[in-house]
């Protein structure tokens, strides 16, 4: 009989190893004291490296920040300007809403994430 849940787990690791090359580190944040205070680096959560993918021409697709009861409306759209997956199986931790992510010389900011079920969600980011 055929594990199919080792079996996609293999398959995400094995692609995650063609498509992930970006060499990427991510850089916790936490919001301030206040909602008058700016966001700071998240002492509890250490910065860690990891390679992604990052699509510079994303769908240009609004996702809503909360799900309206009417399914026609779709109210506080959050906008972005790259989406980001990778592989997340051994990560610490997974990625919150602000946390940044640094590629090259160019900080994101993760501003809406989307599961599937699988080890690669995608993150929106809006360039820092």
């Amino acid at each position: 009989m055929v594990d199919w849940e080792a079996a996609r787990a293999f398959t995400e690791q094995a692609c995650s190893e063609i498509f992930d090359y970006t060499e990427c580190q991510l850089l916790p944040r936490k919001e301030g004291v206040t909602v008058n205070h700016p966001t700071g680096s998240d002492p509890d959560r250490l910065p860690f490296t990891f390679k992604g993918t990052i699509d510079l021409e994303p769908p240009s697709d609004p996702i809503p920040r909360h799900m309206s009861l009417d399914t026609g409306v779709r109210k506080g759209a959050i906008s972005y300007d790259a989406v980001l997956t990778a592989h997340v199986g051994s990560w610490p931790y997974i990625p919150r809403r602000e946390d940044h992510i640094v590629a090259g010389a160019v900080t994101w900011k993760i501003v809406a994430k989307e599961q599937d079920g699988s080890s690669r969600p995608a993150f929106y980011l809006s360039r820092v």
